[in-house]
């Protein structure tokens, strides 16, 4: 069974951009972080080398048409990345199989779970 992610966990984009998750749901704590729920990833922005964001653990390099850096923004994860079983409020956790499109300078590419940020529960 896969991991369920929670605050801290790092996402990864296709141009070395690490992002870690700031929010979690604390009404469902793994080790005192809240889990993470569907849709609370989509919009965030990696950072880049001449722009950091909070919670940047690396930088994406996609380049910008016009020279510079435009970082990977998320779209929120695939259902396929949701828990059909632990929800909190009626919206599905999310786990460490999540993923879903990222769009950069490049296009569309993608972005995965590189540390769910615990190791304890799991679901499906």
């Amino acid at each position: 069974m896969p991991l369920v992610l929670v605050e801290g966990a790092i996402v990864r984009c296709n141009h070395q951009g690490g992002l870690r998750l700031m929010a979690g749901d604390p009404r469902v704590t793994v080790k005192g972080r809240g889990v993470v729920l569907a849709g609370k990833e989509g919009g965030l922005v990696f950072g880049s080398p001449s722009t950091p964001v909070p919670g940047m653990v690396s930088p994406c390099t996609a380049p910008a048409a016009a020279g510079g850096f435009h970082p990977c923004t998320i779209s929120p994860a695939t259902p396929d990345g949701w828990s059909t079983k632990l929800t909190v409020g009626g919206t599905p956790v999310l786990l460490a199989t999540a993923g879903g499109l990222a769009v950069s300078g490049l296009g569309t590419d993608r972005w995965t779970v590189a540390d769910p940020g615990q190791a304890v529960l799991e679901t499906r």
